[in-house]
């Protein structure tokens, strides 16, 4: 876990931004899931993320956190980092982070906006490039900067639901359902508030540095650890179907989404008063710790929906792989930067990020979102394969 270290002549950027503000690497990888690809002829320029704590602030969790933005991400674990800690430049006295632009005419096209530096040593964005900075929308998942109490309250409804049961299973998405019968019916735990407290409480460790996975589990209560499978770098279940089930239905978890949540619930480790932040260790110097395979978890998972053509109304069948993702697998990459003659001629290009787990756990996440989504929309349910009728069979074969 790479820590980093606030610089107080930043005080209006958010916990994570200011954090990354005074570490003295370069440029590296970056991006992730979200942050596109393609290399541009933009450049130069840049941005600060987010408002922050103020000297003489309160302690509510929503005082650290203001404004935050797309950031180039390190996705590359054999230095050491690459758990999505922000990368900085190297063309400013002190490294700043990288921001990801957008042009709304270019938008597979993002290139790096960076910090200037005014007389006095302070930092600021060109006002000419601030339309093209991106503002991460968490939606329904700011909920987790409520007050401890809240969360506390909703952890201790969904822990009592898993703790009472006699059977516990999870849902087409992930999401828990559980029993009290003996397993004749089931019951869905389906409150994003719930859900995003049983994703703070599994992958936080209660101390002042950051899990990893898949250590933290050592903490979980069984009815959690039976659900994991024996292979802990691909579980058969994990907590991002907590958080997809926390997101807006028609939202979208990026990278940069997961990765100020889970520095908002103490996923990653920040400290108010020093602007240090502790990463989660999702990936190690040798590679991931956690890996995610859309293909595999979906395509022998089967659903029934509901299709209406007209005034008619007919069912329709497949596997989540196709039905949701259209058959596609997830692009797993990163961005890194491409220097030119000049930081204003600097691109972006796309390189593989098979070696960390931080994109790879944030895009299992919204997968599972987008699977809810896709059940909402149309009626769908979980069947067997053998309940499908053979003629509509036939054709999915």
């Amino acid at each position: 876990m790479r820590k980093f270290i606030n610089d107080p002549v930043l005080p209006s950027v958010s916990a994570e931004l200011a954090a990354a503000v005074g570490r003295g690497s370069g440029t590296g990888n970056g991006g992730g899931n979200g942050n596109g690809n393609g290399d541009g002829g933009h450049g130069g320029g840049g941005q600060g993320n987010g408002s922050g704590k103020p000297p003489g602030a309160g302690t509510k969790k929503g005082d650290l956190y203001g404004d935050q933005y797309v950031l180039l991400r390190d996705l590359d674990p054999t230095d050491g980092g690459g758990n999505g800690e922000p990368e900085l430049d190297t063309i400013n006295t002190e490294g700043q982070p990288v921001l990801v632009g957008i042009d709304p005419a270019q938008p597979d096209d993002p290139f790096p906006i960076y910090f200037t530096e005014d007389a006095e040593g302070d930092y600021e964005i060109p006002a000419l490039l601030l339309p093209f900075v991106q503002e991460v929308e968490l939606d329904r998942a700011n909920v987790a900067r409520a007050p401890a109490s809240v969360m506390a309250h909703a952890l201790e409804e969904a822990l009592g639901k898993v703790e009472t049961a006699d059977e516990i299973t999870t849902d087409t998405a992930g999401r828990i359902m559980y029993s009290t019968d003996g397993g004749t019916t089931f019951a869905t735990i389906d409150s994003p508030l719930e859900n995003l407290a049983l994703y703070q409480h599994l992958m936080t460790t209660g101390g002042d540095t950051a899990g990893a996975w898949p250590d933290v589990t050592a903490g979980w209560e069984q009815p959690f650890l039976d659900l994991l499978g024996g292979n802990m770098t691909d579980p058969d279940w994990d907590p991002s179907a907590l958080l997809g089930a926390a997101w807006s239905k028609e939202g979208k978890i990026t990278l940069d989404a997961m990765l100020y949540e889970n520095t908002t619930l103490g996923v990653n480790v920040a400290n108010s008063g020093t602007g240090e932040v502790d990463y989660f260790d999702f990936s190690d110097a040798a590679g991931e710790l956690y890996e995610y395979n859309r293909q595999t978890t979906y395509e022998n998972v089967w659903l029934r929906w509901i299709e209406v053509e007209g005034d008619d109304l007919d069912f329709a069948y497949g596997n989540v792989f196709v039905a949701v993702f259209e058959g596609q697998q997830w692009e797993d990459e990163m961005l890194v930067i491409n220097s030119g003659p000049t930081p204003e001629e600097d691109t972006f290009e796309t390189d593989p990020a098979l070696l960390s787990g931080v994109n790879d756990f944030a895009q299992a996440a919204d997968d599972s979102r987008a699977v809810i989504e896709f059940i909402h929309a149309r009626s769908a349910e979980e069947i067997d394969f053998a309940d499908i009728p053979p003629e509509d069979a036939a054709l999915l074969i």
